[in-house]
């Protein structure tokens, strides 16, 4: 097996350019064909020729020469002459070609075969297996081997499963009997172990094939779909780009390539050579749907029917949409559709599934996937799909159950293999239990990261259940990983999940642990538990847009200081007209290109939200989430909810943003980047002006922030770049005028460095240590994720005996990292402060969970913790573990002293 590497998801969007490309790109392939004609006409035999021509992609050439073929390579020619015409779409040419030279199938068997294959491809599954089955009983034990696996595949497909098993393993048989030589039939054989379930040995067959012939376009094609089929998209890539090397208009391949790396100029050049592909339209309607795009994709979905009929995946699409909207008489005509050509096909029902899988209608695909298990029990894919829909579900027992049946039968699986070594890891985790919530993590969290987890999840379940009125079912899942490659494989299956660093599925929520972010964990839990509440109320059919835009909103909510302010961003989204209209919210996350687009998404989302929340109330925004528990247009829904049509409703948010960009009264910079935020607006947003200062000459930069701060005063970024360069410089006094300045224009600003962070630093090397506090607190104002800050307040506090304050900004800190020795020291030191022992208690233990300098030391502290907390017998422990490492230590022998002394009161 090659390299294994994750799969890329595919994020781009198409539009019907491609179907007009490949119209106007005719006149280029016919002159192109034509020339390459002319070059080969002199070299070898018709048969060479036209192999060289289709191998160059000269499709329409090559037809003609293979058609000049005469004698011992009549039927190869005729085979080359139909698949040729095939290749550019011209299905009834293929078809005639072949019948019009044929008188008896029996004498040109190849062809005939060929000709089912055409004749399948048109949906005509009954005539190709007629014909099919005709040469099978006449040829016996003379009929071709791709004859045979192609009549077996077909039995397949047509639900004989068990002929369809016999015929395909005759050609293994064949093959085992050292009868197999040619590349292409080693590539057949291939395709029947695939058939027959036998990965391993279809991917080592492919390998041979492909060795035995370096030229197989058919055998790296099969290749690649076999790997994409397994989840392994990077050889998949591999096997299709090993084809294009070959011939770069071949366009299963480039189908292949665009389904795999989302490279939308190879579906394009698909379209081109053939405007009739249905695996291009279909890869084409499926990339619609994801966007929105319904209308489109139907359209091009009647287009693959009106040429196949039988065209799996387009049925499944519509099946999966019908599905999707609760049109249940229209999903049965599908449904029976299906099954009058291919009764029981499993395969639909999977596809159907997982389309709702995917978009988190887990309960409903369960319930398709286990009728599709029913039909077919050795439709080994259906039980990892069934598997990763239980677990989504909590159903941990069930699904991992489901998964290691599908691994037992099809170990090529890669999101199965790797949903098994992540159920490994879970193995070593704890199981802790609150009233509400079940949650795994590992040892080093249980000890750290739980006595603080445990109170925020209920807190949050207390006020997010009783605002929205509504209680979940519990226990809510949530698993919280140390490493993110596992946390992505048990979100989506494959170790590539791009910044996100918490995922909800709505009973079950996935978090990467604190101890690898640099981000506020408490955010983020509260901002998954949303989505527990609005994913519950509708049932997982809210769309995305509306329950992450709610989420974010509830992390301001959650606190003041929480969620994202984005004001940058709104004015420059307002000023070049970037807002999308509703209809096309969800488009802003599946359209998304880069980090930037995605975290806009996120905030455009939440300013809808904010917006309602503000204009109409809260209970018109649960009235809205209701609205979604219903299918329906949203059309409908706006009407009942707002008595708006969706354009009203655009019309009016847009005008609200407008207003709210004119009230913050900045000016945006065409030449300004927005700030580059992690982990979905969780992390810090860095802002490009301290890169900007280190990497130009700071008096060109001077100069040029300068003149426009002249051409403009609101020009935040050019106030704050220029104060970061002279603060570089040591102007100290210009400097701060400029942050000062930049501070005043926008007050909320989060990004980082901030003017606040910046005049902090100032004043630390000038020696004002009130004013660098001042400047600190301005800065955790709005900036979240400073852990540095936070403790640097905290120890101000404790030292003038500020207790609240230090509380406050202690919490802050352990927001952010729960896993320095320092916060919890100076919270011990807190608790101590206000007679606290349990809160000591709990900070002593966490302590010797860490790294602590003095073992000893923390293990005697802890001791009197206990004491003052009434644990005489834990506190005897701990003095006694301190006392054999060092059992002269005055100090742990007084404190023995006085726990037997407790114990005997």
């Amino acid at each position: 097996m090659k390299k294994q590497v994750h799969y890329n998801f595919l994020r781009f969007t198409l539009c019907f350019v491609a179907l007009n490309f490949a119209i106007i790109s005719n006149s280029f392939s016919q002159n192109f064909e034509e020339n390459l004609s002319l070059e080969f006409e002199e070299q070898g035999s018709p048969l060479v020729r036209a192999r060289t021509l289709f191998l160059s992609g000269a499709y329409s050439a090559a037809s003609e020469v293979y058609q000049q073929a005469f004698g011992l390579d009549r039927e190869d020619g005729l085979v080359g002459a139909s698949r040729s015409l095939a290749m550019v779409g011209n299905l009834k040419a293929a078809v005639a070609v072949i019948e019009r030279n044929l008188t008896r199938y029996e004498d040109f068997p190849l062809a005939a075969t060929q000709l089912a294959e055409v004749r399948r491809e048109q949906g005509q599954s009954d005539q190709a297996l007629k014909l099919l089955g005709l040469l099978t009983s006449s040829l016996a034990d003379r009929i071709p081997l791709r004859t045979l696996v192609q009549f077996g595949d077909l039995l397949q497909f047509v639900g004989r499963r068990e002929e369809a098993r016999v015929e395909l393993s005759k050609a293994l048989q064949r093959y085992n009997d050292g009868l197999v030589f040619a590349s292409e039939d080693i590539a057949m054989v291939a395709l029947a172990s695939w058939r027959l379930g036998n990965f391993h040995m279809a991917n080592n067959l492919l390998d041979e094939a492909t060795r035995a012939n370096p030229n197989n376009l058919e055998a790296y094609r099969l290749w690649g779909d076999l790997f994409l089929e397994k989840y392994n998209a990077s050889d998949a890539e591999r096997s299709y780009q090993e084809a294009l090397e070959i011939n770069d208009r071949y366009v299963p391949a480039l189908v292949g390539l665009a389904s795999v790396s989302g490279d939308e100029r190879a579906l394009e050049k698909a379209l081109s050579v053939n405007p009739n592909s249905r695996v291009a339209k279909e890869t084409y309607a499926q990339l619609l749907f994801i966007n929105g795009r319904e209308e489109d994709a139907l359209k091009i979905l009647d287009e693959v029917l009106a040429i196949n009929p039988e065209a799996l995946k387009s049925l499944s699409l519509l099946g999966a949409k019908a599905a999707l909207e609760e049109r249940e008489a229209d999903f049965l005509s599908i449904r029976q559709r299906v099954a009058s050509f291919s009764p029981n096909n499993p395969y639909f029902l999977g596809d159907v599934a997982d389309t709702l899988g995917k978009q988190y209608r887990f309960a409903e695909a369960v319930g398709l996937l286990r009728e599709a298990l029913e039909s077919d029990p050795q439709y080994w894919q259906g039980y990892a799909l069934l598997g990763t829909n239980l677990i989504r579900l909590g159903e941990e027992v069930e699904g991992r159950k489901n998964l290691e049946k599908g691994f037992e039968n099809d170990p090529f699986n890669i999101m199965t293999s790797n949903l098994l070594k992540v159920y490994d890891t879970l193995d070593t985790y704890e199981t802790l239990e609150s009233p509400h919530f079940r949650v795994n993590m590992n040892d080093r969290d249980a000890k750290i990261l739980w006595p603080y987890m445990e109170p925020l999840l209920e807190r949050s379940w207390d006020s997010l259940t009783k605002k929205y009125d509504f209680t979940p079912e519990s226990p809510v899942l949530v698993q919280v990983f140390e490493n993110s490659q596992d946390f992505a494989v048990r979100s989506v299956g494959l170790p590539d999940i791009g910044p996100l660093v918490g995922i909800c599925f709505g009973k079950v929520i996935t978090l990467i642990s604190p101890d690898t972010l640099s981000a506020n964990w408490q955010e983020i839990a509260w901002h998954e538990f949303a989505h527990v509440i609005t994913l519950q109320m509708t049932n997982n059919k809210i769309p995305r847009w509306l329950s992450e835009g709610i989420s974010v909103w509830e992390e301001r909510e959650g606190q003041s200081y929480w969620g994202r302010s984005q004001g940058l961003d709104l004015v420059r989204a307002v000023d070049e007209g970037k807002l999308l209209p509703f209809a096309s919210l969800n488009e802003g996350f599946t359209g998304a290109k880069n980090n930037a687009d995605l975290s806009f998404a996120y905030f455009q989302s939440y300013l809808v939200v904010d917006y309602i929340a503000s204009a109409y109330g809260f209970e018109t925004l649960k009235s809205l989430i209701d609205q979604y528990g219903v299918v329906k247009e949203d059309e409908a829904r706006f009407q009942v909810v707002f008595g708006l049509s969706l354009n009203e409703f655009d019309l009016r948010f847009k005008n609200w943003a407008s207003d709210r960009a004119t009230a913050i009264n900045v000016h945006v910079h065409k030449e300004d980047q927005p700030d580059d935020g992690e982990g979905h607006g969780h992390g810090r947003r860095e802002n490009s002006s301290a890169i900007l200062a280190e990497l130009y000459n700071n008096a060109s930069l001077k100069q040029y922030m300068t003149a426009r701060i002249e051409a403009n005063v609101r020009d935040f970024q050019a106030h704050l770049q220029l104060g970061i360069v002279l603060f570089k410089e040591e102007a100290f006094a210009a400097a701060k005028q400029s942050l000062q300045t930049a501070y005043e224009l926008l007050p909320t600003y989060t990004g980082y460095p901030s003017p606040p962070l910046v005049l902090a630093q100032i004043y630390e090397q000038e020696g004002d240590v009130e004013a660098q506090l001042i400047q600190l607190e301005i800065l955790l104002e709005n900036q979240q994720h400073d852990y540095g800050a936070a403790v640097t307040l905290a120890k101000s506090a404790l030292n003038k005996q500020q207790n609240r304050k230090a509380d406050y900004y202690l919490n802050r800190a352990l927001e952010v990292d729960p896993y320095k020795e320092e916060v919890h020291a100076l919270r011990a030191r807190y608790a101590e402060a206000i007679g606290d022992a349990a809160m000591e208690v709990t900070e002593r233990e966490v302590l010797l969970s860490l790294d602590v300098d003095d073992p000893v030391e923390a293990q005697t502290d802890l001791a009197e913790a206990y004491l003052k907390n009434n644990q005489s017998s834990a506190a005897r422990i701990s003095v006694l573990m301190a006392l054999e490492i060092a059992p002269s230590y005055l100090r742990a022998q007084r404190v023995l002293l006085r726990t037997l002394s407790s114990e005997e009161q």
